[in-house]
C-alpha cells in the first residue's frame, strides 16, 4: 500500500468509525479498493462482526460527486443482483427443530434464577 492510498483509507476510516449494524470499530483492513483512477477510488468497507458492507467514493482532485454517485449506484445494484440469486438457492435439507412451549419455560425457569455472571456461565469446567 502507498501513502496516498493508506492516507485515504484514514480518511475513510475516520468519517465512517464504526459500522451501523453492529458498532464494531473500522480497521484499516476492512477497506479494500476496488477501482481507482486520478479522480475517484471505489472502496468496499466490509465488517469483520456482522459482514456488513459499504461501498464508499472518494471523490479526489477536481473530481465530478455526480460520477461518484452513478458509481456507487451501479455497484449497490450490482451487489442486489447477487443478493437475489443467493436467495434462490436451495434450501439445506436438513430442517431446524421448532422451538417448543417446553423450551420456552425451561428458558424462562432459568432466566428466572440467572444471576448475570456470563463469565460463570461459559467457563471450561
Amino acid at each position: 500500500m502507498d501513502a496516498q492510498e493508506g492516507q485515504i483509507m484514514r480518511m475513510v476510516l475516520r468519517r465512517m468509525h464504526r459500522c451501523r449494524v453492529c458498532h464494531h470499530e473500522y480497521q484499516q483492513d476492512d477497506v479494500q479498493v476496488i477501482s481507482k483512477n486520478s479522480d475517484m477510488w471505489m472502496m468496499l468497507v466490509e465488517c469483520t462482526d456482522c459482514r456488513a458492507k459499504n461501498f464508499v467514493a472518494a471523490v479526489l482532485n477536481e473530481g465530478d460527486p455526480a460520477q461518484a454517485e452513478l458509481a456507487l449506484k451501479r455497484l449497490s445494484e450490482q451487489q442486489t443482483d447477487s443478493l437475489v440469486i443467493a436467495s434462490e438457492a436451495p434450501a439445506l435439507d436438513t430442517p431446524t427443530p421448532a422451538v417448543s412451549a417446553e423450551d420456552v419455560l425451561e428458558m424462562h425457569d432459568f432466566l428466572d434464577g440467572f444471576d448475570g455472571d456470563f463469565q460463570r456461565l461459559f467457563s471450561r469446567p
